[in-house]
């Protein structure tokens, strides 16, 4: 079990597929928030037990608007600064363990309250296209910043918070003068219709990865932005309507391990999902999506690189379980964090990302 790239060596080795990447969004929820220590400290440290085990680099995108919110309040409040300290230290650890630190955006917190000891997220901006250019450049640069202090500058990936990177042309200019040319935030198919959360990447290539310019969504052979995008999966017909019930009861999935609730989306998607539509998801080990990581729909895929996202707050004991079975039964060999198998892409290590 390897990375892609020996020290010093440009040599490309036709032995390096199938290629798993593990990326993780480590966030709080967005609803009601839950607890650190069950949304992100227990969660995370079952991740890292389990890729020290078997070997495997994990991709963390630290919400970094709640780095940076929590730092505005904690001046004031003790007990919020003592929690801050945890979460830095926190990331800090996974670093030193070798994993990588990458920059997710959440732009809420920049609107987020902390009310009566709990984050009150009402009438907050969601996407960044709901901000000016100016406080889109301010908000990637203080957050950029805000993780380079805790990883000593080596941020060099980006994921958009809910995967809404777009409007592109409102990062681009703020995401290179930051160092940042590295985004994972597309999953080919997939479709969101919604006021707050909406994406739509049904025109997105298909390739296991591809340079950009102007959008993700258009390849530019000479972009200076390269896509790493999540494997894409149809989900079966029946699991919204599961859902759709947890969502009216409040409720997670049994056995998941973060005490908070997601974000809410609207009657439109919830209706189109229960109709059939909106089936194209990502690849995850979070605990209502990971059986998927054994369907027989991902087993008959061939592909040069797989990536399996997920978030902390949502996994489960059973998830490490079915990710392991996907190891095992792909014959993976080699795994890589997202600037890791960036570099190799860019040092011509690997052959043309059509699978």
């Amino acid at each position: 079990m390897t990375a892609l790239m020996d020290s010093g060596s440009n040599r490309r080795r036709g032995n390096d597929f199938p290629v798993l990447v593990v990326s993780q969004d480590y966030e709080l929820f967005f609803r009601r928030s839950g607890s650190i220590e069950k949304c992100l400290i227990e969660p995370t440290d079952m991740l890292l037990d389990f890729a020290d085990r078997s070997g495997i680099r994990i991709t963390f995108f630290v919400d970094a608007g709640m780095l940076c919110r929590m730092r505005q309040l904690s001046v004031s409040n003790p007990s919020m600064a003592r929690d801050l300290s945890r979460i830095e230290q926190h990331v800090r650890s996974i670093h030193t363990r070798g994993h990588e630190i990458g920059l997710h955006i959440h732009p809420h917190w920049e609107d987020t309250r902390w009310v009566e000891n709990a984050w009150d997220f009402a009438g907050t901006r969601y996407q960044l296209r709901d901000f000016t250019t100016e406080e889109v450049s301010d908000v990637v640069s203080r957050y950029t910043a805000s993780l380079n202090e805790i990883c000593d500058g080596n941020v060099s990936t980006f994921r958009a918070g809910g995967f809404c990177i777009e409007p592109f042309d409102l990062l681009r200019g703020p995401l290179l003068e930051n160092g940042i040319t590295v985004d994972s935030s597309i999953v080919p198919g997939a479709r969101l219709d919604d006021d707050d959360k909406g994406i739509n990447f049904t025109a997105a290539p298909t390739n296991s990865w591809w340079q950009f310019d102007e959008s993700p969504l258009q390849p530019s052979k000479n972009g200076p932005f390269l896509e790493i995008p999540i494997t894409p999966v149809v989900l079966p017909f029946y699991h919204y309507w599961g859902r759709a019930i947890d969502r009216i009861l409040g409720r997670q999935p049994a056995g998941v391990v973060g005490d908070g609730s997601s974000k809410a989306i609207g009657k439109r998607e919830i209706i189109r999902r229960l109709a059939g539509a909106g089936r194209v998801s990502e690849l995850s080990i979070d605990l209502a999506k990971a059986p998927q990581l054994v369907a027989a729909s991902v087993r008959r895929q061939d592909r040069k690189v797989w990536q399996v996202m997920g978030h902390p707050k949502l996994l489960g004991k059973v998830s490490l379980d079915l990710l392991q079975r996907f190891v095992d039964r792909k014959g993976v060999r080699h795994f890589e964090s997202i600037s890791g198998l960036a570099s190799a892409i860019r040092a011509g290590e690997l052959s043309a990302g059509e699978d």
